[in-house]
């Protein structure tokens, strides 16, 4: 299972609004995370009609969040774009009827608890988070890049 490009640049373009605090273009978007424009464009008409985000007209305008940053999950965005994450057919209530081993079989068991674990994972992540989460990692880096090299002689 892969989330598809349109889902994670989908992320990416919300984390750049997130970043700016205020309306981006799509223009900048695409070229802030390097995210073809035609495709970028038909992202954000998604994630517009899905209530994720509002558009600004205008000189000032483009893209905001519709809700704050801790209040929007990477599993929401996600399922929008690439709909629900799955790992398989058989442990869905849906298809149940379908095995004779459902009761017994480890890898319905695995399969299930994976999926249940990964949509946690997403659904507690918020935008906010992934904000915060980048603060950190750039500020580690900057850190390290500041220490002297102690490998030098």
């Amino acid at each position: 299972m892969a989330i598809s490009t349109r889902g994670r640049y989908g992320i990416r373009a919300l984390l750049a609004i997130v970043k700016a605090n205020r309306p981006l273009s799509t223009a900048r978007i695409s070229k802030l995370e390097d995210i073809s424009l035609p495709y970028l464009e038909q992202i954000c008409n998604r994630l517009k009609r899905a209530g994720i985000v509002l558009s600004r007209r205008g000189a000032q305008g483009g893209y905001i969040l519709a809700r704050p940053a801790n209040k929007i999950s990477v599993g929401e965005v996600i399922a929008i774009l690439d709909g629900p994450v799955k790992f398989g057919q058989c442990h869905n209530p849906e298809h149940e009827e379908e095995c004779e081993k459902r009761d017994i079989c480890a890898s319905r068991r695995f399969w299930s608890e994976l999926e249940s674990d990964v949509n946690s994972k997403l659904y507690r992540t918020t935008l906010q988070d992934l904000k915060d989460l980048e603060a950190g990692l750039i500020e580690q880096v900057q850190a390290k890049s500041n220490e002297p090299n102690l490998l030098r002689s």
